[in-house]
């Protein structure tokens, strides 16, 4: 069993690395950006101020936000080190004149301009000398001369450090930063700069990236560049910070880290997860017990009936309709206590003021309708299934023996059947762990409980990547670490059962 638990241990991060491989090469190919704040469609749509953002590739608001996490690199291999002069003196062309090229003289869609002036702008910290070239070149026309230096100063731009606790080295660079923005930004050629205001622009654009050029290594050897190929990459930079345990910021608030707005609703989803969980296994197993004894007659067949339209009944429909009831019943059956239909707890000013016994209390009337909504469905799935596993096993020859030889119904059912049918149980719910951390969007929305559920679903309407690639790694963490339980369930249920 040692050797099993280690062969597993060790395939765990291998599992989740492949994974996050997936899961983040999907989010990034997916259509938009986190960045992006109006939808341009192929025709026409959306305009933005051409002069401010040409070499930008996203409004100034957010440029920090995708270098810092990456957005400006390629996903996977970066190959732009390679780019030659002629690929950026076309591409420049391109953006110009807005056509693909000379022998594809149709003009570029809204769309497809913006994703080429959008990569370009991440590209140009790649391809410094090459730009600088083009800057420096009196014979190149002026207006390719203006734009390389439109994208030379979206290269130079480096991105700040961001968070709410950084060192005096981090400041003294983001100072830096800044002043080399401040600096760079008034050197763009504007289009009425006398030739002398032209020349000092380029002299002051020359001297700073000869100051520069080896701190930001614009001019990389093979070696150098063939370590971007493979590491300075989107997912090299995400892995990177994972293996720190920094699952970054949130897209709106970069003073609010993932992990501490996760924790903070831990024990929302965490309740809602694990109680149902238990109850759902104990509640299946009773019934699968009385439908098997009772198989073919009245109560086999009414459960079933109760049970197959509890499984047909959607959420959507049925969280509402508990709402709806517990308004009209306004108090607990046979009782006083009025039913709450929202919140985990009562407001803090009345949860704060209640004693530890009255909390219990408060938070359980609480969780009545929103675990009821949530359990179920699965408790019809789990009952059927459990039946099946507890007929099989009552039919089997060692159960004949027992009765046989008089052992008790309940020695029976609770010694043998419900060790062995439990097995088929404990499979199917231990895939189930990984849903802790998503909880259920529909009932946390309904009511109005701050779980993960409704979290991550704010974080896909949004992009916000930090959020969703820790969701598919906790819960695919979460998801392993279950089947790893179920099997070690097995040997403890079903001695025959070994992991040599």
């Amino acid at each position: 069993m040692l050797n099993y638990l280690i062969r597993r241990l060790l395939l765990l991060p291998i599992t989740l690395f492949c994974i996050l491989l997936v899961n983040f090469v999907i989010i990034n190919l997916a259509p938009g950006d986190p960045t992006t704040r109006t939808e341009i469609s192929p025709d026409a749509g959306a305009t933005r101020q051409q002069d401010r953002s040409i070499a930008f590739g996203s409004d100034d608001r957010y440029l920090q936000f995708r270098e810092h996490f990456g957005l400006t690199l390629p996903i996977l291999f970066n190959n732009w080190p390679f780019t030659s002069f002629e690929q950026v003196q076309q591409t420049i062309k391109t953006l110009i004149e807005k056509k693909p090229s000379l022998e594809n003289p149709e003009a570029l869609s809204v769309k497809d301009y913006d994703s080429v002036r959008v990569t370009f702008g991440d590209q140009a910290r790649f391809i410094m000398p090459l730009l600088l070239k083009i800057i420096q070149d009196p014979a190149e026309p002026m207006e390719d001369r203006r734009m390389a230096v439109r994208f030379f100063v979206r290269g130079a731009t480096r991105p700040a450090f961001v968070g709410p606790e950084l060192t005096k080295e981090q400041r003294a660079y983001n100072r830096k930063i800044s002043k080399d923005t401040i600096l760079l930004s008034k050197q763009l050629l504007l289009p009425d700069d006398t030739p002398e205001m032209t020349d000092k622009k380029i002299a002051t654009l020359s001297t700073w990236y000869q100051e520069n050029k080896q701190e930001n290594h614009y001019e990389p050897a093979f070696k150098e560049k063939m370590w971007i190929f493979f590491f300075e990459t989107r997912f090299c930079r995400y892995m990177g910070r994972v293996f720190t345990l920094d699952f970054g910021t949130l897209r709106n608030d970069s003073n609010k880290t993932v992990l501490s707005e996760v924790t903070k609703r831990f024990k929302y989803s965490l309740t809602l997860a694990i109680i149902p969980l238990i109850i759902t296994f104990v509640l299946c197993q009773l019934l699968a017990f009385a439908m098997a004894l009772y198989q073919g007659r009245w109560p086999d067949h009414t459960l079933n009936f109760f049970l197959l339209i509890l499984y047909a009944i959607p959420i959507f429909v049925a969280a509402p309709f508990l709402i709806e009831e517990a308004i009209k019943m306004h108090n607990f059956p046979f009782t006083d206590i009025p039913i709450p239909i929202s919140g985990f707890t009562s407001p803090d000013d009345i949860y704060n003021n209640q004693t530890s016994l009255q909390r219990l209390a408060d938070t359980l009337s609480h969780l009545i309708l929103p675990m009821t909504a949530i359990m179920y469905g699965s408790l019809a799935a789990q009952t059927r299934l459990s039946r099946t596993a507890v007929l099989e096993v009552l039919r089997q020859d060692y159960i004949r023996t027992a009765w046989a030889k008089g052992v008790p119904l309940s020695g029976i059912l609770f010694k043998h059947v419900a060790r062995n049918a439990g097995i088929t149980v404990v499979t199917s719910i231990a895939g189930s762990l990984g849903v802790v951390l998503g909880g259920s969007l529909i009932v946390e929305t309904l009511f109005e409980i701050n779980g993960f559920g409704k979290f991550f679903y704010d974080a896909v309407i949004n992009r916000d990547y930090n959020v969703i690639m820790f969701s598919a790694l906790a819960g695919s963490f979460l998801t392993l670490m279950g089947y790893l339980i179920a099997d070690i369930t097995y040997t403890l249920l079903d001695p025959r059962v070994t992991l040599d």
